[in-house]
């Protein structure tokens, strides 16, 4: 390849990469808060059991 061609190539990449990147921060999905949270397991304790 030409060394002519790969500065365009280049700078097309890196633009483009750019561009990309703001895209997706421009249309970042607002979180939803979740319907049902898997509940954690109950850890028994020691000190309650034996009084």
């Amino acid at each position: 390849m030409d060394t002519e061609l790969l500065i365009p190539i280049f700078w097309t990449v890196v633009f483009g990469g750019l561009l990309t990147l703001g895209v997706r921060k421009l249309t970042k999905k607002v979180p939803v808060n979740k319907k049902w949270v898997r509940p954690e397991p109950k850890k028994e304790d020691p000190k309650v059991m034996n009084q």
